[in-house]
């Protein structure tokens, strides 16, 4: 948690002193966030995608560097029930998840985007998300599942699964390509990665626990949903899996990823904001008579 407000302070603070010194290129990202991890089968899937929007504001700082603060809100989800593996359709758990990123991010331009007008880009910074999963009930009602502790966290019989935080660090990269439409304008479009260190944004990770153990302190919602193969037709009497039995996949960190345009707005007046120069005086010489 302190490296997550450390972070969140640097994300804040280092843009106002490196900004301050002229006007910035601002705008919106719109697009579609997705996750990866132990409800999904691939590493990058769409299947599963939510609208996302998003604000941005970024700066040329030397040559082709640049640096970007944003915030994006999204969506993520899982289920077990939409994968063709007959063992993960078995388990039938399902997880949602709002997700709100903040990002720093370094930003390479290929080509002089002053003088071309279009460039591909790569990226790489550090974020601060938050999430909380959560699934729904027979009545369409959100069960948040951390306070459940489905997989033991926080009990003193598991003394190694400490409660996950739902605020944390990423880091986030990815490439991206842009064009300027007018001498005000840009329009973009993207891939980011973020490369999380918890494999708990689906709530799923290690192995069962003790039935008895969670019941007592827990009670039987969290019985009930770390264990949802009885929902299935012909599985109504599957007996609850014994303590330590394999759930998830704990060698494999969960992954979230943005995908979708900028449009951007210069604010010094008719310059490419980003690398300082406008576009219009980049335009050829008259000839001479």
């Amino acid at each position: 948690m302190k490296k997550s407000i450390l972070a969140f302070v640097f994300l804040i603070g280092a843009p106002v002193i490196l900004f301050a010194q002229s006007a910035p290129e601002v705008g919106i990202f719109a697009g579609i966030s997705t996750y990866s991890g132990d409800m999904t089968e691939h590493t990058v899937t769409f299947r599963q995608s939510h609208p996302t929007i998003g604000f941005l504001i970024r700066k040329n700082i030397y040559k082709n560097f640049g640096l970007r603060l944003g915030v994006d809100f999204g969506k993520i989800s899982g289920a077990d029930s939409l994968n063709a593996d007959t063992s993960l359709r078995l388990r039938n758990l399902n997880f949602r998840s709002s997700l709100v990123d903040v990002h720093l991010l370094a930003e390479y331009n290929f080509f002089n985007y002053a003088e071309t007008g279009f460039t591909p880009y790569v990226f790489l910074g550090i974020s601060v998300y938050h999430f909380n999963p959560y699934t729904l009930d027979s009545n369409g009602l959100k069960v948040y599942l951390p306070p459940l502790s489905t997989e033991g966290e926080g009990l003193p019989q598991y003394p190694d699964r400490k409660p996950y935080a739902l605020t944390q660090i990423s880091v986030p990269f990815g490439v991206g390509v842009k064009y300027a439409l007018s001498p005000t304008v840009n329009l973009g479009f993207e891939f980011r990665i973020n490369k999380t260190f918890t494999d708990y944004l689906d709530d799923v990770s290690t192995t069962y626990v003790d039935k008895n153990v969670l019941l007592a302190a827990r009670g039987p919602s969290a019985v009930y949903y770390s264990f949802r193969t009885n929902e299935l037709p012909g599985h109504s009497k599957d007996s609850y899996p014994a303590d330590g039995a394999q759930r998830g996949s704990p060698t494999h960190k969960d992954w979230y990823y943005f995908t979708g345009v900028t449009l951007t707005f210069n604010l010094n007046g008719g310059g490419n904001g980003l690398f300082g120069k406008s576009i219009r005086q980049l335009r050829c010489p008259p000839l001479k008579k």
